[in-house]
């Protein structure tokens, strides 16, 4: 009896992993991206660091129903381009396996997580901005892992001054076998209009995404006053309607940066920090 449980237990993890397991590559990995949408996370063409100090982050959250978020992030200047470095992990290390009977201690623990490493290179060009990503993915869910790899490729279009088109494709790619199957990757493509005069900007976008059905449209807004930074995106399709945003403060060299969303899936609150330093 216990062995059936087991393999129904494992049956069904594997199953909802083949299903979204990937999708953690669609979770924002730090605050910042929850405050701002033109981020290297959504389009690498957004990586600028020309005549910009190096500057390494470091992102804890909690995501929907405890998971926790842990990211890495250094950007800086490469010769004539930019260039940029995220490792983060997303996972659960408590989840218990248990009899088809009431205990009070569990058989055991295991973990399931997502881990990806990507380095982003962007360049400018006149009004364009182009930039490319290289993903490394890695994923385990109870004794089961897989790996793979993803590119996102993405462009920027300076209209003029205060008008600005992007573009991007994201995590396309494959990911090996895990038992029979092969996950499918969130594959996303995002387009977007920002509006931005001097002291702050305003977006619309729309998203396509592999694994959601219906296509999902962003507006939002940014600004800043002195070593203050705030923002805030409304998400929304036909299912599910979200609201991200923060705030930031700079002294310095060091910035903290604190982000929260909340959605009406009535999942919880998903709340990321941040904290960065420009390096001389």
């Amino acid at each position: 009896m216990l062995f059936h449980f087991k393999k129904i237990v494992f049956l069904f993890f594997i199953s909802q992993l083949m299903a979204s397991g990937t999708q953690f590559l669609a979770v924002p990995p730090s605050a910042y991206d929850l405050m701002y949408f033109h981020t290297v996370w959504r389009n690498p063409a957004a990586l600028n660091q020309i005549n910009r100090a190096p500057r390494l982050a470091l992102a804890y959250g909690n995501w929907l129903a405890g998971i926790e978020s842990f990211s890495f992030q250094w950007q800086g200047q490469m010769g004539k381009g930019s260039g940029g470095l995220d490792i983060r992990y997303l996972g659960m290390d408590d989840i218990e396996l248990r009899p088809n009977k009431p205990t009070s201690k569990p058989l055991g623990h295991y973990v399931a997580y997502g881990l990806s490493t990507k380095g982003s290179y962007s360049i400018k060009r006149d009004n364009f901005q182009f930039g490319v990503g290289i993903n490394l993915i890695n994923f385990q869910i109870y004794q089961e892992s897989t790996s793979g790899i993803a590119f996102d490729f993405g462009l920027g279009w300076d209209i003029n001054q205060q008008i600005r088109f992007s573009f991007s494709g994201l995590n396309i790619g494959s990911i090996n076998p895990m038992i029979n199957e092969s996950p499918e990757l969130p594959r996303r493509i995002i387009g977007s209009l920002d509006y931005h005069p001097k002291k702050y900007s305003l977006f619309l976008a729309v998203e396509s995404n592999q694994l959601v059905k219906e296509p999902i449209l962003y507006s939002g807004f940014n600004s800043n006053y002195k070593n203050l930074i705030f923002g805030t995106t409304i998400m929304s399709n036909k299912d599910v309607n979200v609201l991200s945003g923060g705030i930031g403060f700079s002294f310095g060299i060091y910035s903290i940066t604190y982000g929260f969303q909340w959605g009406n899936q009535h999942l919880g609150m998903p709340q990321i920090i941040d904290i960065s330093i420009r390096l001389p």
